[in-house]
């Protein structure tokens, strides 16, 4: 798996705030004519604590015993007074490298630093993501959370799954995915979500699509639906000089060999995911 070179601002990487609207941005629920679920999933992006609610309205309020969340985001973040921020450097590869318990024990270290001032700067994430100056805001804080703490569900119905912006997931986050929605009920519903909703959330759900309808259903069936739901084309040409044209290949490839996967273990069974690559390899 290819990696892209550390962010050269990962050490000064500016707070942003990613959502403070009442309504979750890029909602959808992956469903839809030939998918065939075992549960219903949904996917959005980065949701502030109201968006959460939002969220939990339009899928008429399930009891949270049903309610799971897979938070995709290797980028550190967290709910500043219940709006989402996070910590943004360029290209958001400011983690790239990391283990998952080192991301989150960075995430958690600047998460107690942010609960210990009395103010804080808070940058316009579009301009920092466009490489303008930012304009920033002075909050001070009140409460400040972990994604886990804010959403409060049930021990086990949260899972952070740290993937790099614009990268496929290695193999090791593949292998826990696949066994988190393994061990779901029949009752529950799983929403993923990253920063943007676009393409680490098209990916899983993408993944999660093929878990059950691989063994009957086409690789670019299972693709084109995904793309209906959200606009974001695997398969769109981009440009040579763009930064995540080099990283595009990886996810097509995973999303080719996923499908040769799920048609072989319908459902994440019984082989897991890198039992299965050592045998097709």
């Amino acid at each position: 798996m290819r990696l892209p070179p550390l962010a050269p601002d990962a050490t000064f990487a500016p707070l942003v705030l990613d959502a403070d609207e009442p309504l979750a941005r890029r909602f959808r629920v992956s469903a839809g004519p030939g998918n065939a679920l075992r549960f219903p999933c949904s996917g959005s992006a980065q949701f502030s604590l109201r968006g959460w609610d939002d969220i939990q309205e339009r899928l008429g309020r399930p009891a949270p015993e049903r309610l799971h969340v897979l938070d995709l985001r290797q980028e550190s973040h967290g709910f500043l007074d219940g709006a989402a921020v996070s910590w943004y450097a360029q290209h958001n590869w400011g983690g790239v490298g990391l283990g998952q318990e080192e991301v989150l024990a960075l995430e958690a270290q600047r998460l107690r630093l942010l609960a210990r001032g009395p103010a804080v700067w808070v940058g316009d994430a579009r301009a920092v993501k466009e490489g303008r100056a930012p304009g920033f805001t002075e909050w001070r804080p009140t409460h400040v959370q972990s994604e886990s703490q804010a959403l409060g569900l049930p021990s086990g119905h949260y899972l952070r799954l740290p993937t790099t912006d614009h990268l496929r997931p290695d193999d090791a986050v593949i292998d826990q995915f696949v066994r988190f929605v393994r061990e779901l009920r029949d009752d529950a519903h799983l929403h993923l979500h990253c920063r943007g909703g676009k393409g680490r959330t098209s990916l899983f759900l993408t993944l999660l699509d093929l878990l059950w309808n691989a063994e009957h259903q086409a690789l670019e069936t299972v693709v084109e639906r995904q793309r209906q739901l959200n606009d974001y084309d695997f398969h769109k040409r981009l440009d040579p000089d763009s930064y995540k044209a080099a990283f595009a290949p990886e996810r097509l490839e995973l999303l080719t060999r996923f499908h040769a996967y799920a048609r072989d273990n319908p459902g994440g069974s019984p082989q897991g995911w890198t039992q299965w690559l050592l045998r097709h390899t």
